[in-house]
């Protein structure tokens, strides 16, 4: 941290090499104090207090690491985000319940009454209950799982990169 003094008060003022180019509010009397560039601000005498003060050295410490392990689940889960994305693009479901139905109600037109009474009496006899679902229907549920999925990553990851920028601005602001 480096000293600057207020142009009205002459109060002392510790600014970071973060804040430079910014302007503060003077603390004392409340007026707005430019800090200077980069360059500029080197020249400045330097505070004690703030490489004595543990308190302020692992605040910025504790954002640093936030920031870092925020950053890399934001990252890991945007990635996963996209794999799953490329999974659900690349199933491709041609057959839906309705285009099933109207499968089977044009094959019944071809059929003769004969084969349909046959039919009938199998559907009394045996359970009407499907074991499993269609291969279809298979196919749907695996895509639907897989938008989910991507779904849930883009979530994780928007989270996690939003606590990264709080980490980052609490990190600049002390």
């Amino acid at each position: 941290m480096y000293l600057l003094s207020c142009p009205n008060c002459q109060a002392e003022l510790n600014v970071t090499p973060a804040q430079a180019g910014d302007s503060i509010e003077c603390p004392k009397c409340q007026a707005p104090v430019e800090i200077p560039r980069l360059g500029d601000l080197k020249k400045l005498p330097q505070s004690a207090s703030f490489d004595n003060d543990p308190v302020a050295n692992s605040r910025s410490v504790g954002s640093n690491i936030t920031f870092i392990i925020c950053s890399l689940v934001a990252a890991a889960a945007f990635l996963g985000a996209g794999y799953d994305a490329v999974r659900w693009a690349m199933i491709e479901t041609t057959t839906t319940t309705e285009s099933h139905l109207k499968m089977i109600e044009s094959e019944y037109v071809k059929v003769g009454p004969a084969s349909m009474i046959v039919e009938f009496e199998d559907m009394e006899t045996n359970s009407l209950d499907l074991v499993s679902p269609y291969k279809y229907q298979l196919t749907v549920d695996e895509k639907n799982k897989w938008g989910w999925n991507a779904s849930i990553a883009a979530g994780v990851a928007l989270i996690f990169g939003l606590g990264a920028v709080v980490a980052a601005s609490q990190g600049r602001s002390e």
